[in-house]
């Protein structure tokens, strides 16, 4: 893995880099989620998604490399006015042309910042390089290797999408369930039998495995006959009966 004993410079340095455009870094919060950490490994980049780091040692990482960031930024700062003084105060560089003092000026502070960053590597790159052998299970040199635990764990598993039969939906089974995988041909026979029984016509809802048959006084609410109504308008009046007690 990473054994860094060679200067953090712009070649040999640990980037962090955003999953999706740079400018995203600026629109999403910074809860150390969707990161690539890329460093040397045999010669290769490999790629260390933050996603697959357990959020204790995300957190570190993340403290960790910003703390990196950070001093390395006081390296250039450091390295570009050690290169202002050197410029400005040797005399091999005050006797130049003002385009070549500016490139004397990014070559000193160059070497300024190398050289302070080495001293930084000497802290900050064993401290990277166990995080990164500690996680190098989940790190691929290939990105599309990669599988994302965070974002599985949101998606859908449709392994088991219907995978039931009509007899495990309980004693309710006429009753609508969503898709039914060999229910929908059984449902359709309740239906057509109902069907039949609401129009009259002949059918064999009794006998129909989903039928239930509760018992049940049959009452003949349809219109009455003339007599009937007769009767029921004519009728003697009962005394109404007060009870009391």
């Amino acid at each position: 893995m990473l054994y860094k004993v060679s200067p953090f410079g712009y070649f040999s340095r640990v980037a962090k880099v955003s999953r999706g455009p740079w400018f995203q870094e600026h629109l999403v919060e910074d809860d150390g989620l969707e990161w690539f950490y890329v460093y040397g490994h045999d010669g290769e980049p490999v790629y260390l998604l933050s996603n697959n780091v357990p959020i204790e040692d995300r957190e570190k990482l993340d403290r960790l490399f910003k703390a990196y960031s950070r001093n390395r930024s006081l390296a250039w700062a450091a390295g570009l006015w050690l290169g202002f003084e050197t410029v400005s105060r040797v005399a091999c560089f005050r006797g130049m042309a003002i385009g070549w003092k500016a490139l004397s000026l990014v070559g000193t502070a160059f070497l300024y910042k190398n050289a302070l960053q080495y001293f930084n590597g000497q802290t900050y790159g064993p401290l990277l390089s166990a995080f990164f052998r500690k996680h190098q299970g989940v790190a691929k040199a290939d990105k599309f290797a990669i599988t994302d635990r965070k974002r599985e764990y949101f998606e859908i598993d449709t392994s088991d999408y219907m995978n039931y039969s009509y007899s495990d939906l309980g004693h309710d089974v006429h009753v609508h369930h969503g898709p039914q995988p060999d229910g929908e041909v059984m449902d359709s026979t309740w239906l057509a039998e109902l069907d039949k029984f609401l129009k009259g016509e002949e059918n064999t809802l009794k006998q129909h495995k989903n039928f239930v048959n509760y018992d049940y006084e049959f009452i003949d609410k349809s219109f009455p006959t003339i007599e009937k109504a007769h009767e029921l308008m004519h009728a003697p009046l009962k005394p109404e009966k007060t009870t009391y007690f």
